[in-house]
């Protein structure tokens, strides 16, 4: 964007401008970096929560086919429900997981980092204007 930077007259004005602007580039790049860490994490979880739940859905599948061939009330037949319950609730809170640290947010987290680097570039460039501005008063 072409700012109006010919409507400064003075170097005081520039160096108000210049101070605010200078505070806000800190702050969206400090925005900028946790955005990008929260990404990366986002990333591993997304991944490494898929593959587990891949994991956990053959689990449930094998024990679901074998319970039913166990006699009832034996030892081995408990085991594999209680392991079946284990396996069952663990899906569902990796599921419920997977709302807050799964694709969704990734992809909300990528666009936030892309937002507040564009916000970064923008600043850069009216910090720039206003420099060569108070190079020319």
């Amino acid at each position: 964007m072409a700012y109006t930077v010919s409507a400064l007259t003075t170097a005081a004005d520039c160096d108000k401008l210049l101070v605010d602007a200078e505070s806000d580039l800190k702050a969206l790049r400090h925005r900028a970096s946790n955005l990008d860490y929260a990404r990366d994490s986002t990333s591993e979880a997304t991944s490494e929560t898929q593959a587990t739940l891949v994991s956990l859905d053959a689990e449930i599948q094998a024990l679901t086919s074998v319970i039913p061939t166990l006699a009832e009330g034996t030892k081995a037949r408990k085991n594999n429900e209680i392991d079946l319950r284990t396996a069952t609730y663990r899906r569902a809170r990796l599921t419920d997981k997977q709302e807050a640290r799964g694709p969704v947010a990734l992809l909300t987290r990528e666009r936030d980092l892309a937002e507040t680097e564009a916000q970064v570039t923008e600043v850069e460039a009216f910090i720039a204007a206003i420099t060569a501005r108070k190079a020319s008063l």
